[in-house]
């Protein structure tokens, strides 16, 4: 791996230092080291720290046409590149010719409501640092500024969640895996779509949820407890003003179907439920004591892409 870039964001006091494979080559309304085909790692320093991204360009991007981007976030203890190499996304990245990125968070946490560790309890801004990352893909790629979205895992699903609060006018939709709003209330800065994915069986983010208001419930960045998946979909559905008219959609058996709400601005507000669905919802997964022996009964990547983003 190569040194691709280094370039000063004079504005955000960063610099951002690509390094990956494939040529550099000029794309609208990218005029200068801009991304082409391959796998990159950009590196920011931001707050004093440094930040690193995973970022994975299609074999279809040629740069002539706008295209969307993934955040993709891994969970607490977890990596980038497990993220990367477990939620399905790189693979959904060739099939639907979106640029993804999994960021790092420090710690190997991220600050989101009331979770978790390091990044909660020092206040790491990782909504700026994830702002950044859009910022920087946009500087370097055909973005279609219209369709932004944010997916995670675990206390990467929390931060999707925050994104969701505070950066709605970057972001579209949020996809959380196994992790609720956990918060009362919130203000983004326009209607959001956000849905959740998770599994009645959680022994880690209890499905009915484990606190009693006032939300987050925190200490020095170990969650007490969390919301439940239903009252986090019905906090976001005061959030986003959604109506009481409630749309299921069918799902394999072993699922629960998917429900949702059409909301102001025509966003939509869900939850879908796997039951007897564990903590790590990703088939094959490895990490984390599990073995790679669960097999989810809906492909959760593809499923994000063909009811959430599919804008």
């Amino acid at each position: 791996m190569t040194n691709r870039l280094i370039r000063l964001w004079s504005a955000a006091l960063a610099f951002v230092v690509a390094m990956g494979f494939g040529s550099v080559a000029s794309a609208a309304p990218c005029a200068t080291n801009c991304l082409t085909p391959g796998d990159y790692t950009i590196v920011a320093m931001i707050g004093g720290l440094p930040r690193n991204d995973l970022v994975h360009v299609p074999a279809s991007y040629a740069g002539d046409t706008a295209v969307p981007l993934l955040l993709d976030l891994h969970g607490f203890t977890d990596t980038a590149n497990n993220e990367r190499q477990y939620s399905g996304q790189l693979q959904e990245s060739d099939k639907r010719g979106f640029i993804a990125v999994w960021p790092q968070g420090i710690a190997v946490s991220w600050n989101a409501y009331g979770c978790c560790a390091v990044a909660d309890a020092t206040r790491i801004d990782d909504v700026g640092f994830l702002r950044l990352v859009i910022a920087t893909m946009k500087g370097r790629a055909n973005i279609d500024d219209t369709r932004v979205f944010v997916t995670g895992l675990s206390n990467g699903g929390a931060m999707a969640q925050r994104m969701a609060c505070e950066a709605a006018d970057v972001v579209r939709a949020v996809a959380s895996v196994s992790f609720p709003l956990n918060a009362p209330d919130c203000r983004p800065a326009k209607p959001i779509g956000v849905t959740e994915i998770a599994g009645t069986a959680d022994k880690t983010i209890a499905y009915h949820g484990s606190s009693t208001p006032p939300l987050p419930d925190t200490v020095a960045g170990v969650p007490l407890g969390v919301q439940g998946a239903k009252a986090s979909l019905a906090a976001w559905k005061r959030i986003d003003g959604c109506s009481d008219a409630l749309t299921r959609t069918q799902l394999p058996t072993g699922s629960r179907a998917g429900e949702y709400f059409t909301c102001n601005g025509g966003v939509k507000i869900g939850l879908v439920t796997k039951a007897d669905g564990p903590h790590v919802l990703y088939s094959g997964y490895v990490g984390l004591g599990y073995t790679g022996a669960y097999t989810a009964p809906i492909d959760i990547a593809a499923y994000i892409w063909e009811h959430v983003f599919n804008l």
